[in-house]
């Protein structure tokens, strides 16, 4: 039992790099040099649209490369960690309930209106909190296939 127990806390890894997808799969490119493969599960497939991100994966180890567990984005490309979540339309609220924060944010989507028709779906927003659990978006990336 111990030792299952010792084996099982050496294989949970916790790594943070730069996404880069490609035709083989997803790899986590390391800061000192390396790559690992990441196997992603249905929660953890918006990694796989993160490209050129830095994201910090926890899972388990093994010889294929580590099968994500739990995941957050620490740069969105831009210096911040941005917000990351499925898009909720409530009336004329757009909400995200961030992975990131754990919390729900409202978004300021007046200058991309173009947001609102992905509801439902799973985004990065770049933005500025401009309020109590409002953001102002500066950027958004669709975390999924489609238009």
């Amino acid at each position: 039992m111990l030792l299952s127990l010792v084996i099982a806390c050496a294989l949970h890894v916790e790594r943070a790099g730069m996404v880069t997808p490609d035709a083989k799969g997803v790899w986590l490119d390391g800061y000192q040099g390396g790559r690992i493969a990441l196997i992603l599960s249905e929660a953890s497939l918006p990694i796989r649209y993160l490209a050129g991100c830095v994201v910090e994966v926890r899972g388990m180890q093994t010889p294929a490369g580590i099968v994500v567990d739990d995941w957050v984005v620490k740069d969105a490309g831009d210096g911040s960690g941005g917000f990351v979540g499925t898009l909720q339309a409530y009336g004329a609220r757009l909400l995200l309930e961030d992975r990131n924060t754990g919390t729900t944010l409202t978004l300021d989507d007046q200058q991309v209106p173009e947001l609102r028709a992905y509801a439902g779906k799973p985004v990065l927003i770049v933005g500025t909190v401009v309020g109590a659990g409002q953001v102002r978006v500066m950027a958004w990336r669709l975390l999924t296939e489609g238009d």
